[in-house]
């Protein structure tokens, strides 16, 4: 029977199902109030035949229910999770409830970027992306400086409104290199983080390890350039990644413990066959098909789902031995 004490037990699933539910009540109403059209859409360049209806891309769009998926399931499985102890993803804390609206996030954005083909779908898809990549960024950060749970809120929050207002203002002038920046930035940032647990007084490994992944992530996403490209475009990154390592290479012991087998490694193996899939599944690369409801962008978004849910996985292994 669903009562109070029942909603009450598992709050937050409830408290995300219903923003989630209003948010497709607001998507139906401004789709009614615009004449039951979207106007001033540009298709997304991920290959999918545009329909005109309420759902431009069906493929590409339906696809996202599964980051919704798994950042609803997380949450409820907040309920089984103790309230007790040092709070992390292995505890009923803010840390797991925003480890899964990130995961929503994604999921609701990218709805809207390729159900509607809008500028300010497009605006929300690139926003749950930085809300999600910076989150184990900022909880690794929260971890190896003893951060507490109104910290990290603090910071994690502030971050991504920061990113959103510029990402609005990067999307009115029709760029996407901050985008570019930030995402491949974060990345080198995270894989850095995780390097230190094991290599914290090798520097170099932590610094030239995310470098070369990132290096490979933009020759191949980048037909034509070469990494004196690189270089030059993100020299910025390279420059925080190098004082990223210094910084995590100075500061005190870090003594976290995270048993990467099976999951670290099968949620990077998937981001990183996602990533494959990603390029040739743009309009006119070799795995585009428009009219199949096959799509190569739609399994991208049901390999990221996997790797977040593996991610989840592999951060409830850490043993905190501070």
């Amino acid at each position: 029977m669903i009562d109070n004490k029942y909603i009450q037990d598992r709050k937050e699933f409830f408290s995300v199902f219903f923003a989630i539910s209003t948010i497709f009540v607001v998507y139906a109403l401004l789709y009614i109030l615009n004449g039951w059209e979207w106007t001033g859409t540009t298709a997304s360049g991920y290959c999918e035949k545009v329909r005109d209806n309420w759902i431009r891309e069906p493929t590409n769009t339906i696809s996202n229910l599964a980051f919704v998926f798994v950042g609803m399931y997380i949450l409820w499985l907040a309920q089984y999770d103790p309230t007790e102890g040092k709070p992390s993803l292995s505890t009923r804390s803010w840390f797991l409830i925003l480890y899964g609206i990130s995961c929503v996030a994604v999921g609701m954005g990218s709805f809207a970027m390729h159900g509607f083909n809008t500028g300010w779908g497009g605006w929300l898809d690139v926003t749950g992306m930085m809300m999600y990549i910076s989150m184990p960024v900022f909880y690794n950060f929260s971890r190896f400086l003893r951060w507490s749970e109104k910290d990290f809120i603090i910071y994690y929050l502030t971050a991504n409104v920061i990113f959103a207002l510029l990402l609005w203002q990067d999307a009115k002038d029709n760029e996407s290199s901050l985008l570019t920046f930030l995402w491949g930035a974060l990345i080198g940032i995270w894989i850095s983080q995780e390097l230190a647990l094991k290599y914290q007084k090798q520097p170099h490994v932590i610094f030239l390890l995310p470098t070369s992944i990132i290096l490979f992530l933009f020759l191949y996403t980048n037909p034509g350039k070469d990494p004196i490209d690189f270089l030059l475009s993100e020299f910025e990154a390279i420059l925080l990644w190098a004082a990223l390592a210094f910084f995590l290479y100075r500061i005190e012991d870090i003594k976290l413990e995270r048993t990467h087998a099976p999951y670290f490694w099968l949620g990077f193996g998937s981001y990183f066959l996602a990533t494959i899939i990603w390029q040739p599944s743009k309009t006119d690369g070799v795995l585009c098909n428009p009219e199949s409801l096959a799509q190569g962008h739609a399994l991208w978004h049901l390999l990221g789902a996997v790797s977040m849910w593996c991610f989840y996985k592999y951060f409830r292994t850490e043993v905190d031995n501070y």
